[in-house]
């Protein structure tokens, strides 16, 4: 298994794994500009990190560095993580959250936020298991166009 930043050549296998995502989230993703925006990776303002095992994507994880005027100070936004089903419970949720710590420490960033669907509780029941602390919030979308 090997935990590497995303390549432009990743980009057919990176949608398919979003597709799987969405799709384990109840949820619809709606192909429109993914395919552009990932040609174009190393110019987007998120990190795209994927696990591959035997040449196949299994997994990703994206992160953003964020600046929170609440702190005053920069955190570490985990946008997904996500492994396919038949690899879950390997330990490699657990490879990849210690991948984001590092990332964190190495840029002097204190705190790593993100957040799960309330009905992912297998994902609920891990992020305690790290020590993570839950906060009751609403995750609103206003479409503007």
């Amino acid at each position: 298994m090997n935990i590497r930043e995303a390549v432009a050549s990743d980009n057919e296998k990176l949608i398919s794994m979003f597709k799987e995502h969405a799709n384990y989230e109840n949820s619809k993703l709606v192909i429109c500009n993914q395919s552009i925006a990932l040609s174009n990776i190393d110019e987007m303002p998120i990190t795209l990190y994927v696990v591959e095992r035997s040449e196949r994507i299994i997994g990703y994880m994206s992160i953003v560095k964020q600046f929170s005027t609440w702190n005053m100070d920069y955190y570490l936004y985990l946008d997904c993580l996500y492994i396919s089903s038949e690899y879950r419970g390997m330990g490699i949720g657990m490879k990849l959250m210690d991948k984001c710590r590092k990332i964190a420490t190495q840029q002097g960033i204190k705190e790593i936020q993100w957040q799960t669907p309330s009905s992912n509780i297998p994902a609920i029941c891990f992020y305690k298991k790290l020590g993570a602390k839950p906060l009751d919030k609403q995750r609103f979308f206003w479409n503007v166009t």
